[in-house]
């Protein structure tokens, strides 16, 4: 992720990202949506947004994979939802200049995907010792996908500037520091705020990284097999690592749990 030179007053002007545009519009009417179908536009209950697709992990390992995906556009509120968008204002607008558009929904909705399932991941380490809040626990918002969009800028700090190194100092584009901040600001954040998914923060954050060097490789080449073999590596990754979470989740006891499961067990992450 770089900085681009200043535009001069001759330049036209810039409009916004489209994809980072529509992701915004998806997930404001989603909100819209669910206010508009009488849930609290506040402080949503967990029975409402399990519902509407909420990331509860007893469930998500039970059959409703797919919820890995619904939970991104859904939010725990207004104010939630208000954070995230403005967090992927910033960040989807530098990744969709740095990647594309393509590129960039790939790295948000396979990094959101994996920062879903790391979630999962580590609140089912804690079921052998008799902890189950975590799987009762349903976990929703952009925040993960946003930190692949993060990890993945990082990783393009790495491998896009060589690309320049033939040009002038004064030429090369320069680091944009204030990525770096919010990075580290909202990795720090997530371990001393209480009820914030901070296993999807870093997993996502991961996820992005692996991501964003796969979608930064080789910048010139930018034809179809080219982007066949980028969106093909992501999809393998992603299923790669599902099936493994899948694999090796104890099942037979699960179905057990969702048997007896009721919506008053759940609460919001």
């Amino acid at each position: 992720m770089t900085r681009p030179p200043p535009p001069s007053a001759m330049d036209p002007p810039r409009l916004f990202p489209k994809a980072t545009a529509v992701l915004i519009a998806l997930n404001v009417g989603v909100w819209l949506l669910q206010v508009a179908a009488g849930v609290a536009p506040l402080l949503p209950p967990p029975a409402a947004l399990i519902a509407w697709g909420g990331d509860l992990p007893l469930l998500t390992l039970t059959g409703d994979t797919w919820r890995l995906v619904t939970a991104l556009f859904l939010h725990g509120g207004v104010l939630h939802l208000g954070m995230n968008m403005a967090a992927l204002a910033f960040t989807g607008t530098r990744a969709e200049d740095e990647f594309g558009t393509p590129r960039m929904l790939v790295v948000y909705l396979a990094g959101g995907v994996l920062a879903g399932a790391a979630s999962i991941l580590w609140n089912e380490r804690h079921v052998a010792a008799g902890d189950l809040s975590g799987l009762m626990t349903v976990s929703v918002g952009a925040s993960g996908a946003i930190m692949a969009l993060f990890g993945a800028l990082l990783a393009a700090l790495v491998l896009v500037p060589p690309r320049f190194a033939h040009l002038p100092a004064q030429q090369r584009p320069q680091v944009d520091f204030r990525l770096v901040q919010l990075v580290a600001i909202n990795v720090a954040v997530g371990f001393v705020v209480p009820h914030v998914d901070q296993a999807a923060h870093v997993g996502g954050l991961l996820a992005g990284m692996a991501l964003g060097g796969v979608m930064a490789a080789l910048p010139a080449a930018t034809g179809g097999r080219a982007a066949l073999a980028r969106h093909g590596v992501a999809a393998l990754l992603v299923a790669v690592c599902i099936g493994a979470l899948l694999h090796g989740a104890p099942r037979q006891q699960l179905q057990v749990l969702r048997a007896q499961w009721s919506w008053q067990q759940a609460a919001v992450r």
